[in-house]
């Protein structure tokens, strides 16, 4: 014979068990990031694809539970031909990213706009121009404070977006804090 009432008392006590052990996992908001990039790159620009490497720098900030603001900072060098200087391209971005916060690991998508200087390369003087970029990354946080990951952002721009495209390729290091 069943005993309904024995089940329920046997469930709640075994989901009390559960809940005074377990622990506890929350998305942060007002929680900053800082840290470090370093990758390859590669730049579709005047009719060439050159690849190149380089790095940078990120500053993150939690809105809330799943939007972050972003800002975005680098620098990749391209080789164009063996007797010219190398094209480099520096870049500041902001934008928006949202996260999907899954215990340790930490996917996003993010959306940003920001100014580009190509120097160097074939070029006779510096350009700037205005871009966008879209950002696909994963976080492993590897403790609450630190953790790493890689990003692939993938760069347009506003005078030429059919035709002059960069692609960055990034294993980054972050400090957190401010939970």
């Amino acid at each position: 014979m069943r005993r309904p009432f024995a089940s329920v008392v046997s469930g709640l006590a075994a989901l009390a068990a559960v809940s005074a052990i377990a622990r506890i996992s929350h998305g942060f908001e007002r929680q900053w990031h800082v840290g470090g990039d370093l990758g390859w790159s590669a730049v579709s620009y005047r009719g060439a694809i050159r690849s190149g490497y380089g790095g940078g720098g990120h500053v993150v900030y939690g809105l809330n539970d799943t939007f972050n603001a972003m800002l975005e900072l680098g620098l990749t060098t391209h080789g164009v031909y063996s007797d010219r200087p190398w094209l480099k391209v520096a870049s500041g971005a902001v934008g928006i990213g949202y996260t999907l916060d899954i215990l340790r690991w930490v996917p996003y998508a993010g959306l940003l706009v920001g100014g580009y200087r190509f120097s160097g390369g074939v070029l006779e003087k510096a350009e700037v121009k205005l871009g966008f970029q879209f950002a696909l990354g994963l976080d492993y946080a590897l403790s609450r404070s630190w953790a790493i990951g890689a990003q692939v952002r993938y760069h347009t721009f506003s005078d030429d977006p059919l035709s002059a495209h960069y692609l960055t390729t990034f294993g980054r290091f972050e400090y957190r804090w401010g939970w």
